[in-house]
């Protein structure tokens, strides 16, 4: 990567938020049509692993993007957002790129 090319990587990383895994419950998906309470199976919690860049965070929902692309100087656009319920979350893990270590002298 040039020097440029780093440049602009960095200043899309620092308006980009930081880098995540987030473990969470999904819920189930709403089934069409009326059921029988007598016959209803609440089924198995599905625990989702997701990645990505940290965009908004509060009480009520985190929000993950997955990629980001910085056009000119200012506009930063986003794509592959998912939207999760605070109440949601599980866990949350902060992912840390590992820098190379220097030799000793």
């Amino acid at each position: 990567m040039s020097l440029p090319d780093d440049i602009r990587a960095n200043r899309i990383a620092a308006r980009f938020g930081r880098t995540v895994a987030i473990e969470w419950i999904q819920p189930r998906e709403p089934e069409g049509g009326w059921t029988s309470y007598a016959d209803f199976d609440p089924g198995e919690t599905q625990v989702c692993l997701s990645v990505g860049r940290l965009i908004h965070d509060d009480d009520c929902v985190k929000v993950l993007a997955g990629s980001a692309m910085l056009v000119g100087d200012e506009h930063l656009w986003l794509s592959g957002i998912i939207e999760i319920p605070a109440r949601c979350v599980v866990r949350i893990v902060r992912l840390e790129e590992e820098r190379e270590k220097e030799p000793l002298r």
